[in-house]
C-alpha cells in the first residue's frame, strides 16, 4: 500500500468519524445518554486491547545482527566526500591547547 494510499484511506477515516460526530450532536441527547455511548465505546475498546497486545515484545539481537548494525554504522562515512574533513575536525577539537598528544587506535602499529 503507498503512502498516498494511506493518506487518502485516512483521510476519509477522519472525515466519517467527524460525519458521526456531526450526526451525534445532531441528536438532542442527554448527558446520560451520551455517558451510555462512551461507556459502551470505552468497553470496546478495552475488549480489543485485552485480545490484540499494544505493545510489541522486544527481541535481543543475535550477536551476527549487532555485528551487522555496527558495519553499518561505522561505514556511514565510508564514500562520503566530506568524511575526512569530519574526522580531522574531531581530532583537532580532541587536541587540548598547550598539549601535544597523538591519538592512538586499535588497529595502528607503534
Amino acid at each position: 500500500m503507498s503512502p498516498e494510499s494511506i493518506d487518502y484511506m485516512l483521510m476519509n477515516i477522519t472525515i466519517s468519524m467527524n460525519t458521526v460526530l456531526n450526526f451525534l450532536h445532531s441528536m438532542a441527547l442527554s448527558t446520560s445518554n451520551k455517558r451510555w455511548l462512551a461507556d459502551h465505546l470505552y468497553e470496546e475498546i478495552r475488549a480489543e486491547e485485552k485480545a490484540v497486545p499494544v505493545v510489541k515484545v522486544k527481541r535481543k539481537l543475535t550477536e551476527k545482527e549487532k555485528d551487522e548494525l555496527f558495519e553499518k554504522m561505522v561505514g556511514i562515512w565510508k564514500d562520503d566526500p566530506i568524511g575526512d574533513k569530519v574526522i580531522e575536525a574531531i581530532r583537532i577539537g580532541r587536541q587540548p591547547v598547550g598539549y601535544e598528544r597523538k591519538l592512538a587506535y586499535i588497529d595502528e602499529d607503534e
